[in-house]
């Protein structure tokens, strides 16, 4: 398995966890002998726009780059790609969910808390929805830095980034690979179960997207995964007014469909 390491030259936070990865781990000329399955690719556009990687080396490719948030509190992320309905201003197609990797994301949010425990970072270490583009067709993954300018040069979380690519990236697991349905921005109680359980997420859908959440776009999600997916995990609370909705798009699928704060809560 090959992977690229894709980063824009626009991208003040994904140039910070290039240069850590160009200097700690030799990837001087966009290779390194250390990692010979790794390849960092510069690119000139815009991240979510550049449907053009789909050309590069990797089987899977990884997308080290900045996350801007009002809040700015400082975060370390991880999300699938992908669109749940007609708005594609931020890249990708409409209604078009991205191949990506419930493991890769799993193991990334995993050593992210650990390089945040180790190196005593004060971030918050997150999943967020699956959102924006680019439009893709090989397995695709953000891992970010946020959600402001100071946070995006900042050098510990930029090594912490680029040592999580470099440690979790290759990382197998034995996890049950699932779909999350509900939640905010930044599901919370999806983070908890991964964090805490063998459960991992390749595609949330949030609440603001539910109005857009049919089973056509489901299936096309359950296909979106290189992991076979196991289960439909809801955020029961985090559904909102659209829970009956919801029940009605679910009830004519095979797959178990839990909640987390039960699985939370055994």
């Amino acid at each position: 398995m090959k992977f690229s390491i894709i980063v824009s030259e626009q991208d003040s936070a994904g140039m910070n966890i290039a240069n850590h990865l160009q200097k700690k781990f030799g990837f001087e000329t966009g290779k390194s002998r250390e990692f010979p399955d790794f390849e960092l690719v510069f690119i000139e556009e815009n991240q979510i726009f550049a449907d053009s990687v789909n050309d590069c080396a990797g089987d899977v490719l990884v997308f080290a780059s900045k996350h801007a948030s009002k809040s700015e509190k400082p975060t370390l992320t991880v999300h699938g790609v992908g669109n749940w309905g007609e708005d594609n201003s931020h890249g990708g197609k409409k209604k078009e969910i991205v191949l990506t990797s419930a493991n890769l994301l799993k193991n990334y949010l995993l050593e992210l808390e650990s390089q945040k425990t180790e190196k005593k970072l004060d971030y918050e270490v997150i999943l967020e929805c699956t959102h924006h583009g680019p439009f893709l067709e090989k397995p695709a993954v953000f891992i970010e830095l946020g959600s402001c300018e100071k946070q995006w040069s900042d050098e510990l979380a930029g090594e912490a980034i680029a040592e999580t690519i470099v440690k979790a990236t290759s990382l197998e697991g034995n996890y049950k690979a699932c779909i999350g349905v509900g939640g905010q921005h930044y599901p919370r109680e999806f983070t908890k179960l991964v964090l805490r359980t063998d459960y991992a997420f390749s595609h949330i859908c949030p609440e603001y997207n539910l109005e857009n959440f049919s089973g056509e776009i489901l299936a096309k999600a359950i296909k979106s995964s290189r992991e076979k997916i196991e289960a439909i995990v809801l955020d029961w609370k985090g559904l909102g007014k659209k829970k009956q909705n919801i029940a009605s798009v679910l009830e004519n699928q095979t797959l178990p469909v839990k909640r987390v704060r039960k699985i939370l809560n055994k």
